[in-house]
């Protein structure tokens, strides 16, 4: 178990279904009218200078909100296992809170905007960062598909966690509650424009 993301993951599982799930059941009538979700999601990132290879879990409970300024606001709890390719591993987490505003264009046709800010803490290196997100999105009953840039930066100074992504991907409602999402994404250095990584996301929303 310590040497696998679920290291990290067991201890927030313990936090938030314990407790977060007995507050969103309330969520309606406590928080805003807001709608709870949460999402799991599961990261493989390998680096293109290093070929260094990362697994990592993420938690993500969610409040959407109908009719107003503010259509999501999501906490994310990350736990990362890094391996290098000599077979040392290193450990990572991160918490942040994003929000999001979706608007639509035509018909099946539409667009978000989300920023987050975020703690990365690793042994060697913590660090608060933030990024912004601008997709097009096409969406059916059942079938959906993203692609979309993203802009992180490193608010500490320096630039070594800079970088500009692209990240397409499909989804797919099953059923009233449940959905899930692929996504594809390429990360290059913003200074240098060097290919930085490529990653695969599976992530699934369960919908109170």
């Amino acid at each position: 178990m310590t040497n696998t993301p679920w290291r990290f993951g067991r201890v927030l599982a313990i936090l938030w279904m314990a407790g977060a799930f007995s507050l969103f059941a309330k969520a309606d009538t406590l928080l805003w009218g807001g709608h709870p979700e949460f999402g799991i999601e599961v990261e493989q990132e390998r680096m293109a200078a290093t070929a260094t290879r990362s697994n990592s879990i993420t938690l993500t409970p969610s409040l959407v909100f109908a009719n107003s300024g503010i259509d999501r606001i999501d906490m994310l709890i990350t736990g990362e296992r890094e391996k290098a390719t000599d077979g040392s591993t290193a450990h990572a987490s991160n918490i942040g809170f994003r929000v999001k505003k979706a608007v639509t264009l035509h018909e099946e046709w539409g667009m978000y905007v989300r920023a987050l800010v975020g703690q990365s803490f690793k042994s060697d290196d913590h660090h608060i960062y933030a990024y912004t997100d601008a997709a097009l999105t096409y969406d059916q009953e059942v079938f959906g598909f993203m692609a979309g840039v993203r802009v992180q930066r490193n608010l500490d100074g320096g630039d070594s966690h800079n970088v500009n992504k692209i990240r397409l991907g499909p989804s797919f409602e099953l059923g009233q509650h449940h959905e899930l999402e692929f996504r594809w994404e390429r990360a290059w250095d913003s200074r240098s424009h060097a290919r930085d990584s490529d990653s695969a996301n599976i992530e699934y929303t369960y919908k109170f």
